[in-house]
């Protein structure tokens, strides 16, 4: 019974958390007041937690978690932003301490593959409905004016949600070089994991899931069939690349003409600004400025200027909006969790968490896949299967060694163990 209503929970929050996939068919006001309760609700229970373990990913959860809680204070002492309407706005990026309550609750890792399994084929679906029935919005919203239009030679939907369909993706192509049941369809919906960026002609999106792709199926490889994948993926790239297909062909010419505007690129000068002129003091240099509630509060109004007079757009500028809003704090944290991601090690099938966190830094540039609620639950499970499974493996080694040792001669454990290793084990 406990495990069901464990599974309830996370279902239902997964689907408040990102707005229901922005459903225009259901009121705004019910969503935004769902989000909330469900949100804040899980975070100030999650709270309890946060100081109860050490060790693998919770020293950058907490360093991201208290930057955006604090983030509310400074918007009110920089900005004058009230409370209400930091809390408001903080809301829909105030998730981090849900990683806490997972560590509590013991969610099993085998639920929460099925769990974002699912939501990432019911993602795929919903998008092609949506891309389907174009003409009229049902899930998401468009670029520019109130209907889905022709862009970079497709009719460009960013679906939202994407964050828990690319940690599906990866989780499948994961499977797909592992002695699993029904390989083919994980094959299949990796394959869709390719598809679906390229239908959106979002270069960051692509390129993400293509490198990691690429590099999942080159790793461990002979040199021979190193230089067969190598080989294959440039042809395939290079036939790419010459076919007339309107999709490629939009990408590629976006990004022709963005490398040629260099500095002038509006994302270059986005960046510039809030790096260095945005924060009004020095404490807001250090700490953030908070979340702007936009076009309500004097802060968010500015910055709803500054979009309309500069086109400058905090979703465009990745981890600079990061530091913008929650400050230098959450950036470290942010780094030590992509540190981790390359020095700790994971068993292999669990992979894709660290592809997925692979993925978040190869797009945190120009993306707001660092910080968005389409990304953010997706995230934070992933970090949670991670450092579950880190510790996971740790706790089966020292088992193994006591076990060793107790059934082994003094002398035959001394040769298993050397006394630095089995003092780093049993203080892990």
């Amino acid at each position: 019974m406990k495990a069901n209503l464990l599974v309830v929970y996370l279902v239902l929050l997964i689907a408040i958390s990102l707005n229901f996939f922005d459903a225009k068919f259901i009121p705004a006001k019910l969503v935004n007041y769902l989000e909330f309760a469900a949100v804040m609700g899980s975070v100030l229970v999650a709270i309890v937690y946060m100081f109860d373990r050490k060790g693998g990913f919770v020293l950058p959860v907490q360093l991201i978690s208290l930057s955006i809680i604090f983030s509310m204070v400074m918007a009110y002492i920089s900005w004058g932003q009230g409370f209400r309407d930091s809390l408001l706005e903080t809301s829909q990026y105030i998730l981090w301490p849900l990683f806490f309550l997972l560590l509590h609750l013991k969610v099993p890792i085998r639920t929460l593959e099925k769990i974002i399994l699912t939501y990432g084929v019911l993602y795929v679906i919903l998008y092609f409905f949506q891309y389907a029935n174009a003409h009229t919005v049902l899930f998401g919203k468009p670029i520019s004016g109130e209907e889905f239009s022709e862009q970079r030679g497709a009719i460009r939907i960013i679906f939202p949600g994407a964050g828990i369909f690319i940690l599906a993706i990866f989780i499948a192509l994961t499977k797909i070089t592992q002695a699993v049941r029904y390989r083919w369809l994980y094959l299949g919906f990796a394959a869709l994991g390719l598809i679906v960026p390229i239908m959106q002609v979002t270069r960051q999106f692509i390129a993400g899931v293509v490198l990691i792709y690429f590099y999942h199926f080159f790793k461990s490889q002979s040199i021979l069939k190193k230089t067969l994948i190598l080989g294959a993926f440039a042809g395939g790239v290079l036939v790419l690349l010459n076919a007339d297909i309107p999709m490629i062909r939009g990408v590629i010419e976006v990004q022709q003409r963005d490398t040629k505007l260099g500095k002038n690129y509006i994302r270059v000068q986005a960046g510039e600004y809030f790096l260095t002129d945005f924060s009004p003091n020095v404490l807001s240099q250090v700490f953030g400025n908070g979340a702007p509630n936009w076009g309500i509060s004097r802060y968010g109004k500015f910055m709803e200027r500054l979009s309309n007079t500069q086109e400058y757009f905090l979703s465009d500028v990745g981890i600079i909006a990061v530091y913008a809003m929650f400050g230098i704090f959450a950036i470290g944290g942010f780094m030590l969790m992509w540190y981790k991601s390359f020095t700790l090690p994971v068993p292999e099938q669990f992979a894709y968490v660290k592809y997925y966190l692979w993925y978040l830094l190869l797009t945190s540039f120009t993306w707001y896949s660092v910080y968005h609620y389409h990304y953010l639950i997706a995230t934070i499970f992933a970090l949670y299967i991670y450092h579950r499974a880190v510790m996971d493996e740790k706790k089966r080694a020292v088992i193994g060694y006591l076990l060793r040792k107790a059934s082994a001669t003094p002398k035959a454990a001394d040769r298993d163990f050397s006394p630095m290793k089995k003092e780093t084990l049993l203080k892990s």
